[in-house]
């Protein structure tokens, strides 16, 4: 096994660490995005969901950084927790 892909549980990500030596570890997008949009106010759900998808969606990791910085400007004042 190369990689594992979960969600963030801590019990279940030390686990893989331990039975799963030398694999590399991902957080599952879906589950990420999830978390962050439960952190955002509903009336902003909707356009940061569409561009976190642009950040993942990104041809590049140049251009998903790029991205990024513009989420957190955008959205740090409205949606604080989920810039976090």
């Amino acid at each position: 096994v190369d990689l594992v892909v979960s969600d963030d549980h801590r019990g279940l990500v030390n686990a893989i660490m331990i039975h799963f030596q030398g694999a590399s570890w991902q957080r599952c997008q879906t589950h990420f995005v999830r978390n962050i949009l439960e952190a955002c106010p509903k009336s902003w759900q909707k356009q940061l969901h569409a561009r976190l998808r642009h950040i993942f969606e990104a041809p590049d990791m140049d251009t998903a950084r790029l991205l990024l910085e513009e989420v957190v400007q955008e959205f740090e004042a409205v949606a604080p927790r989920a810039i976090e």
